[in-house]
C-alpha cells in the first residue's frame, strides 16, 4: 500500500473517532443534563420540607401574620424570618426558570405566582413593602444603585400591575403557596 492511499485510511479512520468522541460529548452532556434535573428536583423538594416544617412549627403566627394580624415585635421578627425564606425559594425558582428557558406570564412563572401570593396576603405583602423601604435606606446609605435585583423589580411590576387590575381573590383563602 502506498502513502498516499495509507494517508486516505488514516484520515477516513480520524474523521470517525472525531464523529465517535462527538457522539458521546453529546450523550455525557444529555446525561448531565438529566442528573442536574435529578438534581433540582431533589433539592427543591428538600427546600419545601424545611418551609413545612418552619411553618408548621409557627402554624398560628404564619395564619395570623398572612391575614394581617397585630403582632407583637417578637413575632414580626418570626414573620420576616420565614417570609424571607420563602422569598429565597422563590427566588431560587426564578432563576432555574430563567436557565432553562422559561417563558414570563404562564402558571409556572414563579414571578406571577410569589406576586399573587403578596397580592392575596395583606401581611406578606406588609413584609415585602417593609423590606423595600429598607433595602431602598440601605442603597441611600450606601449611595448605590436604586433598584435591586431582577426579581424585585419584576415582582414589583407584577404587583402594580395586580394592583391595577385588582382581579378577584379565590373564595378559600391558601396558606401554603408554592
Amino acid at each position: 500500500m502506498d502513502s498516499a492511499k495509507l494517508n486516505d485510511w488514516m484520515q477516513v479512520v480520524g474523521i470517525f473517532a472525531v464523529v465517535a468522541s462527538l457522539i458521546f460529548v453529546g450523550l455525557q452532556m444529555q446525561q448531565d443534563r438529566v442528573l442536574a434535573t435529578v438534581e433540582a428536583l431533589s433539592s427543591r423538594s428538600d427546600t419545601i420540607l424545611e418551609l413545612t416544617d418552619m411553618i408548621s412549627t409557627n402554624r398560628e403566627l404564619w395564619v395570623s401574620a398572612l391575614n394581617g394580624d397585630e403582632l407583637s415585635e417578637a413575632d414580626q421578627a418570626t414573620f420576616q424570618a420565614m417570609a424571607e425564606s420563602v422569598e429565597s425559594y422563590f427566588v431560587s425558582l426564578w432563576v432555574r426558570f430563567r436557565k432553562i428557558g422559561g417563558q414570563g406570564g404562564t402558571s409556572q412563572d414563579p414571578v406571577a405566582n410569589y406576586s399573587f401570593a403578596l397580592y392575596s396576603h395583606k401581611g406578606l405583602r406588609q413584609v415585602w413593602d417593609r423590606q423595600l423601604e429598607y433595602w431602598r435606606a440601605r442603597d441611600t446609605a450606601f449611595n448605590a444603585a436604586e433598584g435591586g435585583s431582577g426579581f424585585r423589580n419584576l415582582i414589583s411590576a407584577s404587583l402594580a400591575q395586580l394592583d391595577k387590575d385588582a382581579p378577584p381573590l379565590p373564595e378559600e383563602k391558601r396558606y401554603v403557596f408554592w
